[in-house]
């Protein structure tokens, strides 16, 4: 799956398509949006984040700090601006310490999660470093509601990938090609 690599176009179009997540349920009922902000080779999640400003909604963009994710809340003055570049050279918010980070009051959310591959079972692989992992953990060990969402391309969804005790299976897994 690391090897799989489709064009910055068809990323950039599957971004958009993921659009059609907005017609969901699970998108509607949430006024809490949990997004990656994409890395190369990726579903770009830029359209997705646009929408989701645009229609009012609370986005954070989470950023790796001493090892574990933390979401911080991103604001429309931020599409234009400059992000740091963290693991994986992907784009973080920047200047976390004046920014609002993710609290209990902003549950319930939708998580829209990032993964090399997903089965039709909701089980994810991820990159390796456990980062939504223990995200999930830490949720569901504070009991906070959340409804997690693997979003990839066709190409990314196979029979079966290797589940470890730990590994969070989602609550669905959206084909932006069936958007």
């Amino acid at each position: 799956m690391r090897n799989l690599k489709p064009p910055p176009a068809e990323t950039y179009s599957a971004g958009v398509a993921a659009c059609g997540i907005g017609g969901l349920p699970c998108w509607k009922q949430h006024g809490t949006v949990l997004l990656f902000l994409s890395m190369k080779y990726e579903i770009d999640t830029a359209p997705l984040l646009e929408r989701a400003l645009y229609e009012g909604k609370n986005v954070f963009a989470p950023k790796i700090i001493n090892g574990k994710l933390v979401f911080f809340q991103i604001f429309e003055h931020d599409l234009n601006g400059s992000w740091d570049a963290g693991a994986f050279g992907i784009r973080e918010p920047q200047e976390p310490a004046s920014r609002k980070a993710l609290s209990p009051s902003h549950f319930p959310c939708l998580i829209v999660t990032p993964g090399l591959a997903f089965d039709r079972n909701g089980n994810r692989l991820g990159r390796g470093k456990g980062y939504y992992d223990r995200f999930f953990a830490e949720l569901d060990a504070q009991r906070l509601p959340y409804f997690s969402v693997g979003l990839c391309m066709p190409s990314q969804i196979v029979e079966r990938v290797p589940v470890k005790p730990w590994d969070k299976r989602m609550d669905a897994v959206l084909d932006i090609s069936r958007l």
